[in-house]
């Protein structure tokens, strides 16, 4: 049995055509400029064509005037020329020639010009540019240009010429035809130069625009060209943050390179916390691991509440490290999640925790809220990073303060949108020594507090992710430690009496 066809593979969609940005430019700029040559030059050339037939015209308006001052109505019905001295309508063939023609169409009369040939017919259409001009054909075929004007014939009286003011005039006319080769040549002439100077123009306007393309897409190359070194870079070369720094792009462009500085440095700030935080795991883990590992060097059989509770701690660990990757992930999207925690709800929650944690040193914990107490304070940025730092903070503060701990909620002096907590406490504080060293990983200083030397390292780093910063140093109130948290991102709401929210202005 034979085997169905296959059906036939869809065929993968094809990507459209895209024009590169120097060629929509060029086009842009070349086309409009094109079609106003063309039509400029088509209206000079029309001005100057119709200028041209228009001196030819005035020329045979002339030689008409010349020639009815010798024409006569014999009484016979016949029309006399006047004997005149040689001229262009005397000389055969000279191309220049008249001839009068009845209302009924008949011509009645021609110069001597014409001799023996047929009498001349004028196209029925006028020339282009001229309304009163008409082509025909004169007897050597040469090509001639007509025009036709009204001729008032005066009566002739036998044996005397009777003046042109006293005869009615005849509705006959008279047309004159004149050489087109000089016309002609002088249009030609004029359609050469049109053209030979509108391409040399054309020409210089494209090659103007090519360059002024180039030049004003220099600054946008160089940026490519250093974002492609930022993807293979050279072991000499500067970090990409610098070089972007570094990078002469203009002021059209400088809006873009501070996107993509701010981007690299995202990038980099979320690769930083990545390593860190497996850092801080590989360090936080290294304790259980290294407890379990002395029970079961020591004994053959290790307990299983001991195995139980460092299990249970490793997964607390493992959890923890986890939210704060999904934490970092909606940091780096930030702009577009736009959450907004209410610092006030956390701090008390974080508060009435650390009270049972700690119940045992009945410490007194104090919060000092300085802002109005119908206003609303909201941190845009992952409740989960607020309350690490928080937590970091209090549980420290707990650990060593005497009999109290203070928690100061305010904003910045001199930055209207940066949240200030200050958490103090009546501990022994740090030394200056102890203070420099605060911060770095796994630093810890008296090994019989229970902890891993990774809270206040955790806190600045989550600090400095939100562009904000952690302080330490001596509490001149409670004489112990006081840390000084600043975090940029607040948003400060107050109701009025009416009950509406009032939200000040955000400043730039």
């Amino acid at each position: 049995m034979t085997p169905p066809p296959a059906p036939p593979s869809p065929q993968q969609p094809t990507a459209p055509h895209r024009w590169s940005l120097a060629l929509r430019l060029v086009l842009l700029t070349l086309v409009p400029a094109l079609l106003v040559l063309v039509l400029g030059g088509w209206w000079l050339r029309y001005q100057m064509h119709a200028s041209l037939y228009e001196a030819m015209a005035q020329t045979l308006q002339e030689k008409s005037l010349r020639i009815a001052t010798r024409l006569q109505l014999h009484p016979t019905g016949k029309v006399q020329e006047t004997p005149a001295s040689g001229d262009e309508f005397s000389a055969i063939f000279s191309g220049w020639y008249w001839q009068v023609r009845q209302p009924q169409g008949q011509i009645v009369a021609r110069s001597r010009s014409l001799w023996d040939q047929p009498d001349l017919q004028a196209h029925p259409a006028p020339l282009y540019g001229s309304h009163t001009l008409h082509r025909a054909t004169g007897p050597q075929q040469e090509d001639l240009l007509t025009q036709t004007f009204p001729l008032p014939l005066p009566q002739a009286e036998a044996g005397s010429t009777a003046a042109p003011e006293d005869t009615p005039a005849d509705p006959w006319q008279l047309e004159v035809f004149g050489p087109a080769s000089d016309v002609q040549g002088n249009l030609r002439s004029i359609d050469r130069i049109l053209l030979l100077t509108g391409a040399a123009l054309l020409a210089l306007l494209a090659g103007l625009i090519v360059l002024q393309v180039r030049i004003g897409l220099a600054p946008l190359r160089r940026l490519v060209q250093a974002i492609a070194q930022l993807r293979q870079p050279t072991p000499s070369a500067a970090p990409a943050v610098t070089q972007l720094q570094q990078l002469q792009v203009g002021p059209d462009l400088e809006a873009l390179r501070q996107e993509l500085l701010a981007l690299v440095q995202q990038n980099a700030q979320i690769v930083a916390r990545a390593r860190s935080h497996a850092a801080d795991l590989n360090h936080a883990l290294k304790k259980p691991l290294s407890v379990l590992s002395a029970a079961a060097g020591n004994s053959p059989q290790v307990p299983a509440d001991t195995v139980l509770e460092h299990a249970r701690a490793m997964v607390r660990l493992i959890d923890r490290y986890q939210a704060r990757t999904h934490s970092d992930a909606t940091h780096a999207a930030l702009a577009t999640v736009g959450q907004h925690v209410p610092v006030r709800d956390c701090v008390e929650q974080l508060l009435h925790m650390m009270r049972q944690l700690h119940s045992a040193a009945e410490l007194d914990w104090q919060l000092d809220w300085q802002l109005p107490p119908t206003s609303t304070l909201l941190w845009r940025g992952e409740r989960a990073d607020l309350e690490e730092m928080l937590g970091n903070l209090l549980d420290n503060a707990g650990k060593w303060a005497a009999s109290t701990t203070c928690t100061t909620v305010a904003l910045a002096d001199d930055a209207p949108h940066t949240l200030c907590i200050t958490i103090e406490d009546d501990g022994p504080g740090l030394s200056a020594s102890q203070l420099q060293a605060a911060g770095a990983r796994g630093v810890r200083f008296d090994e019989s507090v229970d902890g891993s030397g990774l809270g206040l390292s955790i806190t600045q780093h989550l600090a400095h992710s939100y562009a904000g910063q952690l302080q330490l140093d001596k509490s001149p109130r409670l004489k112990g430690l006081r840390a000084r948290l600043h975090i940029t991102g607040t948003l400060l709401q107050t109701a009025d009496p009416t009950g509406r929210t009032n939200t000040p202005p955000r400043r730039q």
